[in-house]
């Protein structure tokens, strides 16, 4: 490859590297939206927080940084999507993942923990309603213990099958053809970051349909593309 064209620098190497630091970033990102006091700034596209005294707790338990609440990170969704599809999730079940949690949520902050806590010095009528208010407040950790564990069963399966993968998309990008590299070509074809991803895994999955592939016009090749992204 690199004596048929000079000018080729990407390797597999590259590929690995790019695909480690953005799992990274997009890890820490998510981990930080997992817990109290981060949020996600839709118009600045990127992670806020409440406070420095929240910021600098979380560097402390985090010391290695791959992520700066404040700075614009506008692939973090692109990213997510991409890495459920990765993990075997699809569009129709991301959205549902993202409907229980919101139901969890909503469910999690119930009366019992948004009501003010009664004086200790009451009676037993109040020290009744108090227990109940500590088994609310009990039965509400729980419930966001149960999300948080959700959410890291489905990170793992993403972890997982990236890695699965991993090779199988480097090697779809580097050099599988001899011609010309596949995803300079699909993304010279108009085709965005993400569906040149959802192609070059169903390339490196079936093989006989990448080599057919290279035999198209380039109109031929879009209409492929997108029978089977």
């Amino acid at each position: 490859m690199l004596e048929a064209f000079p000018g080729y620098t990407l390797t597999a190497k590259h590929c690995k590297n790019k695909h480690k630091q953005l799992k990274e970033k997009y890890q820490y990102a998510a981990d930080m939206l997992g817990c109290s006091g981060f949020g996600w700034n839709n118009e600045k596209q990127c992670v806020e927080v409440d406070s420095k005294d929240v910021l600098d707790a979380w560097f402390k338990a985090h010391p290695t940084k791959f992520y700066s609440p404040g700075k614009p990170f506008s692939l973090f969704h692109r990213l997510e999507g991409i890495l459920l599809y990765l993990a075997g999730i699809e569009p129709q079940e991301q959205q549902q993942l993202v409907n229980k949690e919101t139901e969890d949520i909503t469910i999690g902050f119930d009366d019992s923990e948004m009501s003010p806590q009664p004086e200790l010095d009451e009676g037993p009528a109040m020290q009744g309603q108090a227990s109940h208010s500590e088994a609310g407040a009990s039965a509400g950790s729980t419930r966001r213990y149960g999300r948080k564990r959700k959410q890291a069963d489905v990170l793992e399966r993403m972890a997982d099958h990236i890695q699965k993968n991993v090779q199988l998309i480097a090697d779809s990008i580097v050099g599988v053809n001899e011609k010309f590299k596949v995803g300079e070509k699909l993304t010279q074809l108009g085709f965005g970051d993400d569906e040149v991803m959802r192609a070059i895994l169903k390339f490196a999955e079936s093989p006989n349909v990448y080599a057919h592939f290279w035999g198209l016009t380039d109109s031929q090749m879009i209409g492929l593309v997108r029978s089977i992204i």
